[in-house]
This record gives structure tokens, sequence and C-alpha cells, in this order.
């Protein structure tokens, strides 16, 4: 009889742990795919310049046409993945990664704009599926160190490919760095086709048909506009710091690789402050840390605007952004699990795509019409719109409270 008792609890403890396999792997596939992919989006702006030929607007136009298609792609992948499973939308946004290699190698404005437009497209079901595909696997007590981890290896993937970008790019240049790229992604693509687990809430049946027609409701539901506008302006910010800081960095330091080097350090200091941030939501709650996160960003936005034409100044004020900003995305897919069940997630997660996705069109836009008026007016633009934000999570912040009670009871009924 008590063997067959430990039998039963090493049972229940291997099914608590089942969830770690398709947990790690999605870990290590999105690892290798920003190992691959991130240095192509953070020299995007330095390539155009440098090789091509053109303005920043040539640049910030082309991240707007794939923030927009990305949008798109953010309301159909939310649908498909709580339709369909959300392995299928993950595989179907990573075609998008070796394409980022192509752009360097064709060295032609018009196929960069084209293969722009189509890994827009693709990155937004490569977020929706990741983030739903985390949600469903992870228990909801590990939700905020989970989403910290898988952020974490998208961070160390960037910092890594960038790392290993810089001295490519300074002794072969882009064309090499762009063959790189096109391999290892389309490695990582195979991977995932063949090597993720399929991940679903449960089988959805007839409903299936229905999942396009939800988002009106889901709109409606409190707090979810709160969290949308959490997700917009603060990537309005993120936008423009995407833009700008390589090119800045750039311009002062003469020098491609100086650009390279800050997305290292900039990532590797955002993967710590992720798993903080992760540990905290777990342990404390999310409440405090929305309300210090949105207040960080209006703040660093402010000092960029009086350090934009100082090497050093520039450095710190972009680690940090990168490092808040970067925070606040764990906190997100916390928010949407405290205010929206989970047969919802799916297209919850689309709309905050789609938030996020507004927020880096208007980024960008704001910092490509303005860098060249002067350095710092985006920056300041961008910190002065994110005091809404602060009013935003501080009025969002008393609903968190029963979403906290609720996952505390939860955590305790499994023990």
């Amino acid at each position: 009889m008590l063997s067959g008792w430990r039998r039963a609890a090493r049972g229940v403890r291997e099914g608590e742990r089942a969830w770690l396999v398709p947990f790690l792997t999605l870990i290590a596939l999105l690892f290798l795919g920003d190992l691959a992919s991130a240095p192509g989006r953070s020299l995007l702006s330095v390539y155009a310049e440098a090789e091509l030929g053109r303005p920043p607007y040539f640049t910030s136009t082309l991240l707007s046409l794939n923030t927009v298609f990305g949008a798109v792609a953010a309301f159909v992948g939310g649908g498909l993945a709580d339709a369909l499973g959300q392995k299928r939308v993950l595989v179907l946004g990573a075609t998008g990664l070796p394409l980022v290699g192509l752009a360097f190698l064709l060295r032609s404005p018009l196929a960069l704009a084209g293969l722009w437009i189509y890994i827009g497209f693709a990155s937004g079901l490569y977020v929706v599926g990741r983030q739903s595909y985390m949600m469903a696997a992870v228990p909801r007590r590990y939700l905020g160190l989970g989403t910290a981890l898988i952020f974490v290896g998208l961070t160390l993937g960037s910092a890594l490919g960038n790392s290993l970008a810089a001295p490519i790019l300074d002794r072969y240049g882009f064309d090499t760095l762009g063959a790189a790229i096109l391999v290892l992604a389309l490695a990582v693509f195979l991977a995932g086709l063949f090597a993720m687990p399929d991940m679903r809430y449960g089988e959805r049946g007839g409903q299936s048909r229905l999942t396009f027609a939800g988002y009106g409701g889901i709109l409606r539901r409190p707090g979810i506009l709160a969290i949308a506008t959490i997700r917009f302006l603060p990537t309005a910010y993120w936008g423009g710091a995407s833009l700008l800081f390589p090119l800045l960095i750039y311009r002062a330091a003469g020098v491609p690789s100086a650009a390279a080097y800050y997305g290292t350090v900039s990532l590797l200091f955002a993967s710590g402050c992720q798993l903080l941030v992760g540990r905290i939501c777990d342990r404390y709650g999310r409440k405090r840390l929305v309300v210090g996160l949105t207040a960080g960003i209006a703040a660093i936005g402010l000092a960029t605007a009086l350090l934009a034409d100082s090497l050093v100044g520039l450095y710190v004020c972009g680690v940090l952004g990168a490092g808040i900003a970067w925070s606040l995305s764990t906190v997100i897919p916390g928010l949407v699990s405290d205010v929206s069940p989970r047969e919802e997630h799916g297209r919850a997660l689309g709309l905050m795509h789609i938030a996020w996705s507004a927020g880096f069109l208007v980024g960008t836009q704001t910092a490509g019409w303005l860098v060249d008026v002067a350095s710092g007016l985006p920056f300041l633009i961008l910190g002065l719109a994110n005091v809404v934000t602060v009013v935003t999570a501080l009025r969002l912040a008393p609903r968190l409270d029963g979403a906290r009670t609720c996952e505390v009871a939860e955590a305790e009924s499994t023990e």
C-alpha cells in the first residue's frame, strides 16, 4: 500500500512538471530565433543609411509598414490561436525569420521594403503564437517567472546575436552577415516545425468558427482598454528608441559596430531586469510594478531628450530604457490573465499586439520626422505622452488586487 502511495505521489509530481517540456522547448526556439534575426532588426537603420544611402525617414517608413502588417497578423493570429492551436500560429510566424538575412543580401531598397512587409506580418503571428503557447503551457502561479524566462530567452538571443554580428560586420560586411542570418534562421524554422510539441487549451470543436466574432466583447471587458493603453504609449517610446538609439550612437561614434555593441549591452541588462520583475510578479503581484515601470518610461524619455547628443548619455539612457521597456512587456501577459478568461487569451493577446503595433508605428513616425529637427525632440514628446500611461496604471491598479487574491488562492489550492 505504501508503494502505491509513492507511485501516486510520483505521478502527481510528474504531472505538475509536464509543462516544462513544451516550455523549455519554446525558450530554446525563441533564443535561437532571436540570435539569428536580432542583428538584422537592430541594424536596419544603419544598413539603410550606410549601404543604401537612405535617410532615417526611409527606415521609419519600413518599420511603419512592418508594424501595420504585424497588427493585421495579430488580429488573424489571435483567432487562429484560440481556434486551431498555438503551435501552428507560432510556426507560421517563424517563416519570417530567414527573410531578415535575405534582405541584407539583395541590396535593393524595393526588395527590402517588400521583405520587411512580410516580415512584419510574420512577426505578428510569431508574437501571438509564442505568448499564447506560453500561457497555455505555464501554470498561472508561475506566469510571471515564465513570462520573464521567455523574454530572457529572446533578449539573450538578441544580445548574443548582436555581439556575434559586430565583428562579422566590421570584418566581412553586410553580405556575410545576411548569409549567416539566413542559414541559422532557416534551421530554427525547421526545428520549430518538427520539434515543438503541440499545446492546446482543449478541444474547441464548434467554437472554432466563432473565434473572430468575439473581439468586441473582449474590448468591452473591464480593464482590457487600460492594459491596451499601457501597451500602446510605452511602445511608442520604444518604437522611437529602437529607431534612434542605434542611429544616434552610430552618428556619435562613427562606426556601425558601436550600435551593435549597444544592442548587446542593453539586452543583457534587460534580461536581468525581466527575471527580477517576473519573480516580483509571482511573489507580490503586479500592482505596484505597473505604476513604477510606466513612471520609469516617462522619466527616461525626458532624460534622453536632455542627453541625446552625448555618446555616454545615449548609452546610459538607452540601456536603462531597454530594461524598463522589456520589464513592462514581461508584466503584460499576467495583466491579460488577470482580467480575461483562458479561452480568450489568444484574442486578448492579439489585441495587445495591435496596441503594441500602433504604438510602435506612432513612435517610429515621430522619431523619423523629428530627429533631424533636433535629436532630443522625439524623446521629449514621447516622454511627456507617457505621463498618461502613469495615470492609466494608477486607475487600473485597484482592479489587480482582486486578481491577485484569486491567484494566491489558486496557488494554495494546488499545494
